[in-house]
């Protein structure tokens, strides 16, 4: 939105975040990650870049796929950064059997 998304952050516009941590395949196949961002994103999973549009845009959808293993915890990194205007960050996945979803916090 168009506030600040944290009373730390002084502005609503001019900042950036990474986020890192790990997630856990719901499937063995291709897993589609899918970030919705409102100024730039950057997304790694497993040490490889799936999406990046790394570029000041309105509301947005950028997806990359990847395959891994059922139950396999793989390293995720996202990076977003807030120009002016409006501010958006989600990141959600689908696979096979997996409607398309944020990504449950158990996983």
């Amino acid at each position: 939105g168009a506030a600040s998304p944290d009373s730390r952050v002084l502005s609503a516009d001019g900042f950036s975040v990474r986020w890192t941590g790990k997630v856990k395949s719901p499937v063995t196949g291709p897993v589609t990650f899918y970030t919705q961002s409102d100024d730039g994103v950057r997304l790694w999973v497993n040490g490889q870049l799936l999406s990046s549009n790394w570029t000041d845009h309105a509301l947005i959808e950028n997806m990359g796929a990847i395959s891994l293993s059922l139950g396999q915890w793989v390293d995720i990194k996202l990076e977003f950064y807030e120009k002016a205007g409006d501010a958006a960050s989600r990141l959600l996945w689908s696979a096979t059997g997996v409607t398309k979803q944020v990504i449950p916090a158990d996983q």
